[in-house]
């Protein structure tokens, strides 16, 4: 086949199976390497579209390929979705049927199955390595790649038999995928799967749909409250870091009057299931849970992703945050943390037995509070993390064609005046603003040195604002000279100071105590000695209102940057439904319905069977016909055949109704 037939043939697919008429950055480069027959790694951003680079190939290519996906709940999304395109794809677990068991096989044997998805654990059984020895392969696909690295975040023993798919299938191409890898993890994956000569693609990490948040952790029922008044009748999910969190989180929400489920290690199988099919389907529009709920989630139309807690390192956190809007329309990502959460997970690095692993997990803990720390823009920090050099949007060279703002745009120092001019984070909208607290700093540790490092936070509060307790009276602490030196502060900003404190480690929790003690440590001595500067993110000022229901409305007096985050939404993506008019919301709703209902009838989630994103294309463009319906952006022809009629006599009927 000639390169230019091969052009017309993969763009002719692209278009009638998954509605698209361009690929996302990387795509076409990837399937023309797997149809070479050359081994594939590829980094991409969640949302990035990394099953199409192996579902279209699977297309074009003789033989079945395989995909390797760690969970059976993963798995069953991506069939119904490849089902939904006109892809004849199944899932082979342990919760197959004899009789589908059959039909797989049968399907095989006449060529039409074009995806076969299994997991590690079914892969590594030798009775089905030896049945995959008898058919025709097209090639392997590996998802979540990252799980063969102990390196990695989420490391998985099972992956590592993968390692053998290039001795026992040598003339078979592998192509590997992952959402997150710094370049140790990268590099360990292509040795460990023994990639041959792999055509390797490291995408941008950048997600310029989300929009960052960072905020200390002061009253989190509140802030909760205050962030979602901001995103109304969205879907999304809430991480806390533990069980007892997830359940109080979720039974809050639920007395406010959201809809809200927990989720956690600690429920029934049913009962997971139950929940996890409840948000994918939008009947639970939020789900509070650990970090046990999500790997398995493809559900595209999710607006926010909310941290109660630290994650515990950066590839978490971006891999979480990441599950929000992967359809590409806006969505909003917000991390709330105080020093408890370090010192809950510094708790738990005495659980490792290996020394190695341990420091390993330190310095990834230590990587997380930095980032959570640092001064400038979240995206150019979080970008930096792994490798890459953040350039705004708007960045312009110098008269002399020089990059003279590409320092300042991509480093901490740069972007801690202004921020670097992202617009998609808290820090570049002006809404974050570090103040200089060296001398307050210097005040709260001489207030815990005075003491004897001894006491608990509320009695170092009391003994700067100078409050006359009997406790104070009894140690003889009114004497100090530190005692009433910060009268001229409340007792909520000194906490929120030694907060800041504790998790920058200018301070810290004192081990050996039953209790939760401060202590200046090294870093504290050199503050004290006037060898270190202390800054802290502004407080916001202003009387708080007291927490209503989601009914009640209120502004936001923990969070700030709401309206600048609205403005993102509409503004930067096209795809935004907050960017259409109240004529075409009503539309998109009623679209919305529809889709919901067609979903229902099917049983499967109603991302299946279209996107937000292609929703909000449709409410734009209002098709009529069918090739107007095939302009619409993730539209192909399985999908016209499907849902077209449906769709555009709703179109017209509303069209009827609301006239301009």
């Amino acid at each position: 086949m000639s390169a230019d037939a091969l052009t017309a043939r993969i763009y002719q697919t692209l278009a009638d199976a998954f509605g698209y008429r361009t690929f996302r950055p990387y795509q076409d480069e990837i399937v023309r390497a797997l149809l070479d027959r050359r081994d594939v790694f590829a980094v991409m951003p969640t949302g990035g579209g990394k099953s199409l680079c192996y579902q279209l190939p699977a297309l074009l290519t003789p033989g079945v390929c395989v995909v390797v996906s760690p969970l059976l709940s993963l798995m069953k999304d991506q069939v119904d979705a490849a089902q939904k395109n006109g892809i004849c794809a199944a899932t082979l677990n342990s919760t197959t049927s004899l009789a589908e068991l059959r039909e797989i096989y049968a399907s095989i044997d006449r060529r039409t199955l074009d995806l076969l998805y299994v997991s590690p654990e079914r892969f590594n059984t030798p009775r089905f390595q030896e049945f995959l020895s008898s058919v025709e392969l097209g090639f392997f696909a590996i998802d979540e790649a990252h799980c063969i690295s102990q390196w990695g975040h989420n490391f998985r023993a099972d992956y590592l038999e993968l390692g053998q798919i290039a001795e026992l299938f040598p003339n078979c191409p592998i192509a590997a995928f992952t959402a997150t890898a710094t370049d140790r993890v990268s590099e360990d994956v292509q040795t460990l799967l023994k990639l041959r000569d792999p055509f390797c693609v490291r995408a941008s990490f950048d997600r310029p749909n989300l929009f960052y948040q960072i905020a200390y952790k002061e009253d989190f029922d509140r802030q909760l409250l205050d962030f979602l008044r901001e995103v109304p009748d969205e879907s999304g999910v809430v991480y806390r870091s533990t069980r007892k969190s997830v359940e109080k989180t979720a039974e809050f929400l639920r007395k406010q009057g959201f809809k809200a489920e927990a989720y956690h290690a600690g429920l029934t199988d049913a009962e997971r299931a139950r929940v996890q099919d409840a948000f994918a389907n939008d009947e639970t529009p939020i789900v509070v849970a650990t970090v046990a709920f999500g790997m398995g989630i493809d559900k595209s139309n999710v607006r926010f992703v909310v941290h109660g807690d630290l994650p515990k390192d950066v590839e978490s956190y971006y891999q979480e945050t990441g599950r929000a809007g992967r359809d590409g329309a806006p969505a909003r990502c917000l991390l709330v943390y105080g020093y408890q959460d370090v010192a809950i997970h510094r708790s738990f690095l005495d659980d490792y037995q290996d020394p190695e692993a341990r420091d390993a997990a330190s310095r990834r803990l230590n990587e997380m509070v930095a980032f959570a720390e640092t001064d400038g823009c979240r995206r150019a920090n979080l970008l930096k993390y792994f490798g890459e050099t953040y350039i705004p949007p708007n960045f312009n060279a110098d008269e002399n064609g020089s990059d003279a703002d590409s320092d300042d745009a991509a480093s901490s120092e740069g972007a801690s005046k202004t921020g670097c001019g992202c617009g998609g984070c808290d820090y570049c909208v002006g809404s974050v603003r570090r103040v200089d607290a060296t001398v307050d700093a210097q005040k709260a540790l001489s207030a815990m040195q005075r003491t004897g490092n001894a006491f608990g936070v509320g009695h170092i509060v009391d003994v700067l604002i100078g409050a006359r307790t009997e406790k104070i009276e009894r140690f003889g602490h009114d004497r100090l000279p530190t005692f009433g030196v910060g009268a001229d502060r409340d007792k909520t900003y000194w906490r929120y100071l030694i907060s800041a404190l504790l998790t920058q480690g200018i301070a810290e929790l004192d081990p050996s105590k039953n209790f939760p003690i401060p202590r200046v440590t090294r870093l504290g001595w050199d503050v004290m000695r006037g060898q270190r500067q202390v800054k802290i993110v502004e407080r916001p000022t202003g009387k708080k209102k007291k927490t209503t229901s989601r009914r009640s409305g209120g502004s936001s007096t923990l969070l700030s940057g709401g309206g600048s985050s609205a403005a993102f939404n509409s503004a930067a993506n096209p795809y935004s439904k907050s960017s259409l008019s109240p004529r075409d919301r009503r539309l998109f709703e009623e679209l919305r319905a529809l889709r919901l209902q067609i979903a229902k009838d099917e049983n499967v989630p109603p991302y299946a069977v279209f996107s937000d994103k292609t929703l909000v294309d449709m409410t734009y463009l209002k098709p009529e016909t069918d090739g107007e319906f095939l302009d619409v952006s993730g539209v192909g022809r399985k999908k016209l055949e499907n849902y077209g009629y449906e769709f555009m006599q709703a179109i017209r009927k509303f069209l009827e109704e609301n006239p301009k």
